[in-house]
């Protein structure tokens, strides 16, 4: 056979393949963005916002610099989903499944994360001022140099989490679990300490000035250069597993 002939032949195999291309293309542009994430699985800067995702099944899916202020994500399961540089401000993801979920350099003002499960989940850059995390589950999780102005983590589990350079002034975490959690550089300034577990977690060259450190519980910490000016120390346990009183109020 020729190579003419040949290449009429390949041409001919690759048409259908072509044509079916096109059309799901052609299927993408008719579809509203819930339905083309839905479909397709993706949705990059895509404006959701408003959108009721609650429940839904969204593994994976692809978010990237999508906009989902105020969406509707309670319990969805969103394992690996992306959401780089997506717009969550406002949004509701109660409870949801973002289990090694990227949020790098996403927006998360004043969203609910409250009982979510962030374990393993990339929150770098994150922007999580205002956020509800109460009792969110987040073990490993990586907030490398997120901003938590004002935000609730209370109750939360924080095991193992890197929290180098992150912004934390004024953050609430009472009775936190921050058990071997690496605190690299990161500002607690005047945070609520309140019972939380830092048990042989590494606080290295971060700011605990003015936090509220009462039945809080240090043992077996590495302190290196962090500084506690005007802290509050009260049934705090040390590293060394001595307890410290120094700002009780006398009975």
């Amino acid at each position: 056979m020729s190579r003419v002939g040949k290449r009429a032949i390949a041409a001919m195999s690759l048409a259908p393949l072509a044509i079916w291309g096109s059309a799901v293309a052609g299927v993408a542009n008719t579809l509203n963005p819930v339905q083309q994430l839905l479909i397709t699985q993706q949705c990059n800067g895509c404006d959701l916002s408003g959108a009721t995702l609650s429940g839904m099944q969204l593994a994976g899916v692809s978010l990237e610099r999508a906009n989902l202020q105020n969406a509707d994500l309670q319990s969805a399961v969103l394992r690996s989903a992306q959401f780089q540089g997506a717009d969550l401000t406002g949004a509701n993801l109660q409870s949801a499944v973002l289990t090694q979920a990227n949020l790098t350099a996403a927006t998360l003002v004043e969203s609910n994360l409250s009982a979510a499960r962030l374990t393993f989940a990339d929150l770098t850059q994150a922007d999580l001022r205002g956020a509800d995390l109460t009792g969110a589950i987040a073990p490993e999780a990586n907030f490398t140099a997120a901003q938590f102005g004002a935000a609730d983590l209370s109750a939360a589990n924080l095991i193992k989490a890197s929290f180098t350079t992150a912004n934390l002034a004024a953050a609430n975490l009472q009775g936190a679990d921050l058990t071997e959690a690496y605190i690299l550089r990161a500002d607690l300034s005047n945070a609520n300490l309140q019972g939380v577990d830092l048990s042989r977690s590494r606080l290295v060259r971060s700011s605990f000035n003015g936090a509220d450190l009462t039945d809080a519980n240090l043992r077996r910490a590495t302190i290196s250069r962090a500084t506690f000016e005007d802290a509050t120390f009260c049934r705090t346990i040390m590293p060394d597993g001595s307890q410290n009183d120094t700002d009780c109020s006398p009975e």
